[in-house]
């Protein structure tokens, strides 16, 4: 018994502490979170401040309170909202969604969700959210009584602010009915009566406008204004100044107008008393009334009525016409914050009225600027921007059916068809016709194959040709680093004689010496000053005789883009009285851009100079097979025979006016086609001439290669001209023929454009003419179409009523709405630039309604339908085809022969084979794919071409191979070739410039210790002393950096056969045997260049000897040059006119650097025969 009662204690106790765990679990706070959220639901229309605080603290009470949690989001998503924190709100409300299954909060969520795509215009989304809010208000109004007293309340909050978000939506896209319909699902006498905010929503609504569209203008604004001055007491009266300033911001844009004013006024004293709060004038309570709900919504926070309230305020600024303050208001409205750019139709009406001020103020480049932006933000946010995918569905939908239709018949055909041919099928034989139309693919490949080859010879043309510049550039660049190394040589013998100057200087610095003594070390020092300036001089030169040599860059190119430039320097020849005529051309030349340019200007300019007033200058290109001519024609005073001859000789030219011309430019062209033919073979075309009669004027043409045509190019050219096509071409319609046949749409659209381009030159009055005349033949359309009817296009309507051509479109009249589109936009442009505000509000209203009908969807839920039964469709048909196929296959089998359909699927292979062998692909995959069929299973006819095709491909993939590895062999060399001569080239320009500061900065020094020294007295030692240690110094540490840069260019040596190296003109024949000789070949190559120039282009004749196993003595006679014994000893030493015979100095003693022979060098010695120079280098 006593177990039992002990059993029933423990019993209990474990009961109690069940009951207070399940209570510890429960939610301890759910009251005080719900009386959070009701605190903040109170005040949304009151403080936006106050809300935050209450929702945060309903959020953080909520804990496992999902629905509590999920209230407390949807209130602070509300803040959001009104203060356009878009992306905040937009993460708050999809938390709604994820943390609560509450179907009352996930629908507020819903509906938020709505109001900010309709704010952001984001048309397809509210559509999406949209049916997903209706579905879920279905599904709760099904079960409405299971739920809670509280969760009717809000309820009441989520069907009305639906309807109002539904019908906001509607009406900014334009869609009129569906926006009415959606307001009036409320029932402003019924639930919503609990809920004075949601109430009074409804009410400002309803009071706003295009709610109320039946009566006159007159008795719409007198019930529009009785709807909001009820929101206006009734908020007042319950604290809301959201929705105060709402109703007062509404009132004042009803009033702005005069007459409107004056009518209400009349009509409602008592009610404009009680609003009138600062006794302001009846012309200036529009105003007033903007003003306070712009303080208003500033204390409440809501971003987007600010920009609102700031916009009608700017429409009572421009109602009184003090445009600046309005236009001040409106940049507010715009640049106070930049969240408002979130909200694209509020920034369209605000850039309109900003059109419309600054027309008023005749700024016309801000006014079109900002209708721009209007018109393009009215096409950004149309309906159905985002819907146009949902209408191309629908139309693939249908051509679906149509196809499935037409397939099952198709088929049904087929099988009837094969039946009825079958016997003549079975019969039918192969024939070598069939057979050789399966040869026809490789012919075809073949020849394609070919013109593939000729491309890849052509392109290792090009690159060698290239290449072939690039080594003659290299060579020049290489000799005239060799000239460089000379001048650092005779540089660096400077050093020497000033070391010898300090050292004269220093003994006379420490005395005690005889004058005799004294004077000869001054006598001394001068004789090293007066070589030293020697050898300064003999360096100026040196670096002179290298200036202004001429570099070429080599490309293909269009002539036309040097036509192009030249065409651009008219203005000279018509301010002169010439025309200027360049015809075109698709010439394409290999030679360099700048200087091509430069000889067309220059004969272009030399004709306008020698062609008088009324002349004609023409410039031209004739293509040969082998080059391009371009010629420069005159109309002038022409050359005689004479003339002729010397024309490109550096000769005065005298024209008419005996002004002279110096002539330089004809002798540049003339050295530039020189220059040309020196450098390649390809350019031995080159010619430059004169045709000419005296006073007939003169023709001066040049010739230069043909270059290799780019299919790149041509393709970039038609991209250039297509894009620059007009933005909006003229119409080619026929005027006449449209007036005989009564083509009234046709005329309309002749004067709509006419009406464009009338606009655009400025002409705006006429713009509205040919407004009225499109608009009479639109209406003659109409009656055409409906001869009874009554409704046509009027230039200037009441806004009230709806225009003839919104009512056409709803009674789906078949007309060019486009073109309507048009005239209506050309004439509000125009009124507006005319400051015909009324004819502009009716264009531009008409304009924007017209619009938004025009792309608007009126067709969401059939087109939801129709994709279903799409979808449908589409699986019976796939089945259909199926079914038919799986049908078709075995009847095929069994009609045909077991041989006949494998000669068939040999056929299909061959046929697989030649479609693989005329695709894209590789050589290397077509190849694999043919290696893929076994051959030894086809028959021996088709084996053969299976062979033949094969054979074709491994010969072309060999030869393809070959070729690539060549080209890409050629590019590498290339490329090697180009680094060595950028790095020369770079060298060279950065001796240049050391070599020139270092005359430029030391010169001055040797005159001035000359100077110093010839005072013969021992009071200026100390100054020479001085000035030498400078010059010294100065001279070693600019040498140095030239010597740097000489030791940074290594010097090759390999083995080299002088008599293959040379050409064999250069020598006296027979030539005796030379052995080879290590060295740079073209180093040596233009060492017995400058022997055989300076033997007058005689040839040489030359003999060898070895010397000690390594070096090679040749014996070179120049029998052009006769010099005496103390001649042939200064040959090679630094002198003005021996910078040659220097260089040849200095190549053999690069040569002994090179190989590390010292014993390297060159004499002159004097014979009978003329001057030998005995050359030693090293022996390979």
């Amino acid at each position: 018994m006593k177990k039992a009662r002990t059993y029933g204690k423990i019993q209990g106790w474990v009961a109690c502490l069940l009951l207070l765990l399940c209570v510890a679990c429960s939610t301890p706070n759910q009251k005080e979170v719900d009386l959070y959220n009701d605190k903040a639901y109170a005040l949304h229309y009151r403080n936006l401040d106050s809300v935050t605080i209450y929702a945060n603290k309903a959020y953080n009470l909520a804990k496992n309170y999902d629905a509590g949690k999920a209230e407390a989001l949807n209130n602070l998503a509300f803040v959001d909202l009104m203060k356009m924190r878009f992306t905040a709100a937009n993460a708050k409300l999809d938390s709604v969604l994820k943390i609560t299954d509450n179907q009352v909060e996930l629908l507020v969520a819903d509906i938020q969700l709505m109001r900010l795509c309709q704010r952001e215009s984001l048309n397809k989304e509210f559509y999406d959210y949209y049916e997903k809010a209706q579905k879920r208000l279905h599904r709760i109004e099904e079960d409405e009584a299971l739920l809670s007293p509280r969760q009717r309340r809000r309820m009441v909050y989520a069907r009305s602010e639906f309807a109002i978000v539904t019908s906001t939506y509607y009406y900014y896209v334009g869609l009129e009915q569906p926006s009415i319909k959606a307001i009036h699902q409320i029932n402003p006498d019924g639930e919503i009566q609990t809920d004075i905010a949601q109430l009074l929503a409804y009410f400002y609504n309803i009071g706003s406008g295009g709610i109320i569209n039946t009566n006159t203008q007159k008795a719409i604004e007198q019930k529009e204004f009785e709807y909001l001055i009820r929101c206006y007491m009734l908020a007042r009266q319950h604290n809301f100044p959201y929705w105060e300033a709402n109703s007062l911001q509404a009132i004042s844009e009803l009033i702005v107008n005069d007459k409107s004013r004056e009518t209400l006024m009349h009509n409602n004293l008592p009610s404009f008393q009680y609003i009138n709060l600062d006794n302001m004038p009846d012309s200036l309570l529009a105003g007033n009334l903007a003003q306070r709900s712009l303080h208003i919504f500033q204390r409440y926070g809501d971003v987007y009525q600010t920009a609102g309230s700031y916009r009608t305020l700017a429409s009572c600024y421009w109602q009184i016409k003090d445009y600046r303050s309005a236009i001040i208001c409106l940049n507010k409205a715009l640049h106070n914050n930049p969240a408002i750019k979130q909200a694209p139709d509020l920034v369209a009406s605000i850039r309109e009225q900003l059109s419309v001020t600054y027309s008023a103020i005749n700024n016309k480049q801000q006014s079109d600027y900002n209708r721009n932006i209007y018109l393009d933000l009215q096409d950004e946010t149309r309906q159905d921007r985002y819907l146009t995918s949902r209408a191309e569905q629908l139309e693939n939908t249908s051509q679906q059916l149509n196809l499935i239709i037409i397939a099952v018949a198709l088929s049904i055909i087929f099988v009837l068809g094969s039946l009825v041919l079958f016997h003549y099928l079975r019969r039918r034989k192969d024939t070598q016709g069939s057979l050789d139309d399966l040869l026809q693919p490789l012919e075809q490949w073949r020849q394609q194959n070919e013109q593939h080859m000729a491309e890849l010879a052509e392109q290792y043309e090009e690159i060698s040709e290239q290449l072939d510049i690039n080594k003659l550039h290299l060579t020049d660049n290489k000799r005239k680093n060799l000239e460089q190394r000379a001048k650092i040589s005779l540089v660096n013998g400077v050093i020497p004689l000033i070391d010898r100057m300090l050292h004269e200087i220093e003994r006379l610095k420490k005395g005690g010496e005889s004058k005799t003594v004294k004077a000869e070390r001054y006598t001394y020092i001068r004789e090293l000053t007066d070589k030293i300036n020697e050898l300064n001089a003999v360096l100026t030169e040196w670096i002179q005789l290298r200036q202004g040599r001429l570099s070429l860059h080599i490309e293909s190119f269009p002539v036309q883009q040097v036509f192009d430039i030249v065409k651009k320097g008219r203005m000279g020849f018509h301010m002169k009285g010439i025309e200027l005529r360049v015809e075109h051309t698709k010439a394409i030349v290999k030679a360099d851009r700048v200087l091509t340019l430069f000889m067309v200007n220059t004969l272009a300019d030399n004709a306008r100079k020698f062609t008088e007033k009324g002349g004609k200058v023409t410039i031209t290109s004739t293509e040969a097979p082998d080059y391009v001519e371009i010629a420069v024609s005159d109309t002038g005073c022409g050359l005689t025979e004479k003339e002729q001859q010397h024309i490109f000789d550096h000769k005065p030219i005298h024209d008419q006016k005996d002004s002279s011309s110096h002539g330089f430019g004809l002798m540049n062209c003339k050295g530039i086609i020189n220059k040309y033919k020196k450098i390649s073979q390809i350019f031995a075309i080159c010619e430059i001439g004169v045709e000419s009669k005296k006073d007939k004027g003169s023709r001066f043409f040049f010739r230069l290669p043909k270059g290799i045509s780019r299919v790149l190019l041509a393709f970039l050219l038609a991209t250039a001209s297509l894009l620059t096509a007009q933005a909006r071409p003229t119409r080619a319609y026929d005027k006449a023929a449209a007036l005989v046949k009564k083509d009234y749409t046709t005329l309309a659209a002749i004067y709509a454009d006419s009406a464009y381009f009338s606009n655009i030159n400025g002409s705006y009055s006429k713009t509205l003419a040919y407004a009225d005349t499109c608009r009479y033949y639109l209406n003659k359309r109409y009656l055409q179409l409906h001869p009874k009817g009554k409704e046509l296009m009027k230039r200037l309507g009441s806004l009230s009523i709806v225009p003839a051509e919104i009512k056409w479109y709803h009674d789906s009249i078949p007309l060019n709405y486009g073109i309507i589109l048009d005239i209506r936009n050309e004439s509000a442009v125009a009124a507006l630039a005319l400051h015909e505000w009324d004819l502009y509000k009716y264009n531009n209203s008409v304009y924007t309604h017209l619009f938004k009908e025009r792309y608007a969807d009126n067709s969401l839920g059939e087109y939801c339908r129709m994709m279903m039964k799409s979808e449908t469709n589409k699986n019976v048909a796939i089945a259909l085809l199926v079914l038919l196929l799986l049908s078709i296959l075995p009847v095929y089998y069994v009609m045909y022969y077991r041989h006949r359909l494998t000669f068939q699927f040999c056929i299909e292979q061959i046929k697989h084979i030649n479609a693989v062998l005329l695709s894209d692909v590789s050589v290397e995959k077509k190849l694999k794919e043919v290696n893929r069929v076994n051959s030894d299973r086809l028959p021996e006819r088709l084996r053969n071409i299976v062979q033949q095709i094969r054979e074709a491909l491994v010969a072309s993939q060999e030869a393809s191979q070959k070729s690539k590895a060549d080209i890409e062999a050629l590019e590498d060399e290339g490329h090697c070739v180009e680094y060595e001569n950028e790095r020369l080239h770079i060298s060279n320009s950065i001796l240049d410039n050391c070599l020139s500061t270092l005359k430029h900065e030391t010169m001055y020094y040797p005159s001035r210790i000359r100077q110093l020294v010839e005072t013969d007295t021992d009071s200026q030692l100390e100054a020479i002393d001085e000035l030498a240690v400078y010059y010294k110094e100065l001279y070693s540490l600019l040498s140095q950096q030239a010597m740097d840069q000489v030791r940074a260019i290594k010097l090759m040596a390999k083995s080299l056969d002088i008599a293959t190296l040379v050409p064999e003109n250069k020598f006296k024949q027979p030539l005796a045997p030379i052995p080879p000789v290590a060295g740079d070949p073209v180093m040596i190559a233009y060492l017995f260049d400058i022997l055989y120039s300076e033997n007058q282009n005689q040839p040489l004749r030359i003999t060898a000897e070895e010397h000690q196993k390594q070096y090679v003595i040749l014996h070179v006679q120049l029998s052009s040059m006769h010099l005496s014994a103390e001649e042939c000893r200064e040959l090679f030493s630094p002198q003005a006119q021996g910078m040659m015979f220097f260089s040849c100095r200095q190549i053999v003693r690069d040569n002994g650097e090179a190989t590390n022979r010292r014993g390297c060098g060159l004499i002159a010695k004097p014979t009978e025969e003329g001057t030998e120079i005995q050359i030693t280098l090293a022996k390979a």
